[in-house]
């Protein structure tokens, strides 16, 4: 794989990729893509591309449209410790992730100001183009859907379980404003009450990370989502189901979907590729919410993923320093829920999907980049490969190894839940609007170059 400068370029042409396979909606196609003022301008057969200032040669590597993470928890100016703009927009880079949508963490970003305050944060920060979450939604901030999104923020969480419960008025409320207003409520589905029921079986037992698991059990998703779609149902309001885990879950999406309910979903790598069992073998740092679930969810969620009933895949990073994750050696409950993600969403698709045969290059295409572009209102201008859209992309090595190790990681935390998996699919490079983010080991612009990319109208789901 090489770069050379061009010649005397009179077609104001910035880049050519040549040599390249292709990710088109299509399917793989053999060529090349020329890059103007951020732009894709071309796509051709090597012998009809442009002169340009730079040309890369591919050696018949994969050029995909970059990755959208539609679910990260990246800045959070009250926990600053754990990420930031552009520690967080590093592992992005580093992972195939062109944009992603920033997810509140313990910092409310409810208003305009808040919203305002984080997007001028994140273009002097970020090295790779963004968007926002609102949230978390509750009784007294739920009107602010409607002014949000004149700013291009229409994405809203709530959570059905602590720390920040929503009440089922309240999401009522909150779908009822975006069937009227546009935008969707993304909700973090497990039913309060079953947790908390299930939690005093656990009594002397939390010394076992896997009890963490034990006490939210998979009929709580399952409920809380089925409640959700019926509120979905009522309002006509555009529900999205967060990180779904279990088999049940995906089964009420699939009869809300039967009935005509707009609801959307994704999945997170860790829950593609750890399950419950391997709690106590990785102690406090695999504690998340929802939980690992078992072999069975696992393989249901690979199975969904394939047929089209998931429709993205996305990180929901939120690693902490170590030292908050050891503190649950001895009772799980203390440990911080979150894990690290953004870097490895690609890896974990092409290592354990595409290369496994568990999904095909179109669906990686699809969970990837156009499915969240278009359910969050960025396409065509994210997304896709075509002319018009921005350059935003990633050069993949499908058959190069690597084994996974925290001194890979870009994450501000440096410890990573994958430690020591040999996985085989790499990404190369990254471009964001046509600027090479990162290369090889390391991120080669500056903090600053991402910007706030608003969200346009949102659409319904489509079929896989």
């Amino acid at each position: 794989m090489t770069a050379s400068a061009g010649a005397e370029n009179s077609n104001n042409v910035d880049l050519v990729i040549r040599n390249a396979q292709l990710l088109l909606e299509s399917g793989l196609v053999r060529g090349g893509i020329a890059v103007s003022n951020g732009k894709i301008c071309a796509l051709s057969s090597d012998a009809h591309l442009p002169e340009a200032v730079e040309v890369i040669d591919a050696d018949s590597k994969i050029l995909m449209p970059g990755l959208i993470d539609a679910h990260a928890h990246i800045h959070d100016s009250e926990m600053d410790d754990h990420e930031d703009f552009t520690t967080g927009s590093r592992a992005a880079a580093a992972g195939g992730v062109t944009t992603f949508i920033d997810m509140p963490l313990v910092g409310q970003t409810d208003t305009v100001s808040a919203a305002d305050a984080k997007i001028k944060l994140g273009e002097d920060l970020s090295i790779v183009d963004f968007s926002l979450n609102s949230g978390m939604l509750n009784d007294s901030n739920y009107t602010m859907i409607p002014h949000m999104i004149p700013k291009g923020v229409a994405s809203f969480k709530a959570f059905t379980c602590p720390p920040f419960y929503a009440n089922t008025g309240v999401i009522t409320r909150a779908l009822s404003e975006v069937a009227e207003y546009g935008g969707i409520v993304t909700i973090h589905s497990e039913d309060q009450g079953i947790i908390e029921e299930f939690s005093k079986d656990m009594d002397g037992d939390w010394d076992a990370p896997i009890s963490h698991a034990l006490a939210r059990p998979p009929l709580a998703e399952q409920l809380a989502i089925r409640q959700n779609i019926a509120i979905a149902d009522e309002t006509g309001g555009h529900l999205h189901i967060a990180h779904v885990t279990t088999k049940g879950g995906i089964h009420e999406i699939e009869r809300g979907r039967l009935r005509g309910v707009i609801v959307t979903t994704e999945v997170c790598p860790h829950h593609l590729t750890f399950y419950r069992d391997d709690m106590n073998r990785l102690g406090p740092k695999s504690k998340m919410n929802p939980p690992l679930r078992t072999k069975e969810d696992r393989a249901s969620l690979w199975s969904a993923l394939l047929r089209g009933s998931i429709e993205m895949v996305v990180s929901d990073h939120a690693p902490c320093p170590l030292d908050k994750k050891e503190v649950g050696q001895d009772d799980i409950r203390e440990a911080w829920s979150g894990v690290d993600g953004i870097q490895m969403i690609l890896r974990v698709l092409l290592s354990e999907g595409i290369n496994k045969g568990r999904i095909s290059f179109k669906r990686l295409l699809q969970v990837t980049s156009s499915n969240p572009a278009k359910i969050f209102g960025l396409y065509p201008r994210k997304g896709v490969l075509q002319v018009g859209s921005d350059a935003d992309m990633v050069l993949i090595d499908l058959t190069k190894e690597e084994k996974i190790s925290a001194d890979m990681m870009f994450s501000k935390c440096g410890w990573t839940i994958y430690e020591g998996m040999k996985m085989t699919g790499v990404p190369l490079m990254t471009f964001v609007r046509g600027q090479k983010v990162f290369e090889f080991d390391r991120t080669t612009v500056k903090p600053g170059h991402g910007r706030f990319q608003p969200m346009g109208g949102v659409v319904q789901r489509e079929e896989g």
